[in-house]
């Protein structure tokens, strides 16, 4: 257990990185299919979209690894490898040449994220044990206010100074986690549990599992949302004429929104349970993603982003908290970590289905596959989905 009197000290350390390894995530995010399509003249959108993909697939199998890991080693020494190797990736992507060199840089950083955000999000749910909502989107805040932050300056780098710029200010960003790392974060996993997960056996965690497949379905028709935004968005939006300014300012909205309401939505899903703001969010974000297809208006392509952002928020913090409600403590990085895995494997999907039906028909339809995607999630959550907020059983 984390000493009540430095609790607030330890969340500050914790959203400080999360906020680091946001930023840096949000310039990935936001110039990544444009570095593609104009540093290294790529044309293809399916190979536009392998770039999210490989980020998605390194994500979501670091962060099943990392998880386990950080039950038996800590969470300190994954968080620290985490930032090392995404200032890595985001320095070979700056200097790339060819396509290939982005391709592994992406890696990196997904390997970096996953191992990066997977301890930063078991250390605040220890360092929040009753609020494990609160805790989560204060997580989510950083995390998608650093990606929005990084996305917007991303965007204003790249046209001052090239879309390779922004990439090597990753190095920077590193160097200042990895010291406030080592200097000042303590290790949350402190109590004498650590290394219990050996004894726990494959069939408990099997039984685990299963109570949190139906979060894992609904986690991954999130990201195949998410895949459609980082990957194509841009280039839709792009091809309605709009500039690469307020491209930016639109995908930055969207994370900002999301961003700053995860803490209400994460503590609203403590006071009167999560199944129900989760359903409506994910119900309604995809009527929105349908929306941006029936407008060329910046104005309205800017609330129509703010909106979406509101609903992924609805949905977002309070499915992790589940988990969380759902997790034995001694096993709950590595259930959490698997959760992830199965929400991130969805960007390694998305790209590449909503990618083939944008080069073979159009990029609209790519949306209205993402959309319908979103729908059938909703529909298996409403089924198969309990409440698991003690306060509202």
């Amino acid at each position: 257990m984390i000493d009540p009197k430095r609790i607030r000290f330890v969340l500050i350390c914790l959203l400080t990185l999360e906020l680091i390894s946001g930023i840096e995530w949000g310039i990935h995010r936001g110039l990544s299919s444009l570095y593609a399509k104009q540093v290294l003249s790529i044309s293809s959108y399916i190979q536009i979209g392998y770039i999210v993909s490989v980020f998605g697939l390194s994500k979501a199998i670091t962060n099943l690894l990392f998880g386990a890991i950080s039950d038996r080693i800590g969470r300190k020494p994954v968080i620290l490898l985490g930032i090392i190797l995404t200032g890595l990736g985001g320095a070979l992507i700056g200097s790339a040449t060819e396509y290939a060199s982005v391709l592994i840089g992406t890696a990196f950083i997904g390997v970096g994220g996953g191992a990066t955000f997977v301890g930063i999000m078991v250390s605040m749910i220890e360092t929040l044990p009753l609020q494990i909502g609160l805790g989560m989107g204060l997580f989510e805040l950083a995390a998608y206010g650093g990606s929005s932050i990084g996305t917007y300056f991303g965007g204003g780098f790249s046209l001052n100074y090239g879309l390779r710029y922004p990439f090597y200010f990753f190095g920077v960003l590193s160097i200042i986690g990895a010291a406030l790392i080592l200097l000042l974060l303590p290790e949350t996993n402190t109590d004498k549990q650590r290394g219990t997960a050996l004894y726990i056996t494959p069939k408990r965690v099997v039984r685990d599992f299963i109570k949190i497949a139906p979060l894992c379905i609904g986690g991954f028709s999130s990201k195949i949302l998410d895949s459609l935004v980082i990957s194509f968005l841009p280039l839709f939006l792009v091809g309605s004429q709009l500039s690469l300014d307020r491209v930016a300012i639109v995908l930055s909205s969207y994370t900002l929104s999301w961003a700053l309401l995860q803490p209400v939505t994460g503590h609203l899903s403590d006071r009167i349970g999560r199944k129900a703001i989760t359903l409506i969010g994910l119900a309604f974000s995809s009527i929105t993603m349908v929306a941006f297809t029936l407008t060329v208006d910046y104005i309205f392509l800017v609330l129509l982003a703010l909106l979406l952002g509101v609903e992924a928020a609805l949905f977002y913090t309070p499915l992790v908290a589940m988990v969380s409600d759902i997790a034995p403590s001694e096993v709950e990085g590595t259930l959490i970590g698997s959760y992830r895995f199965f929400r991130d494997i969805g960007y390694f999907f998305g790209p590449i289905i909503l990618g083939e039906i944008a080069d073979f028909y159009r990029l609209n339809y790519s949306i209205y596959v993402a959309s319908a995607i979103i729908v059938s999630a909703t529909f298996i959550l409403g089924l198969f989905l309990e409440e698991t907020n003690p306060k509202n059983i």
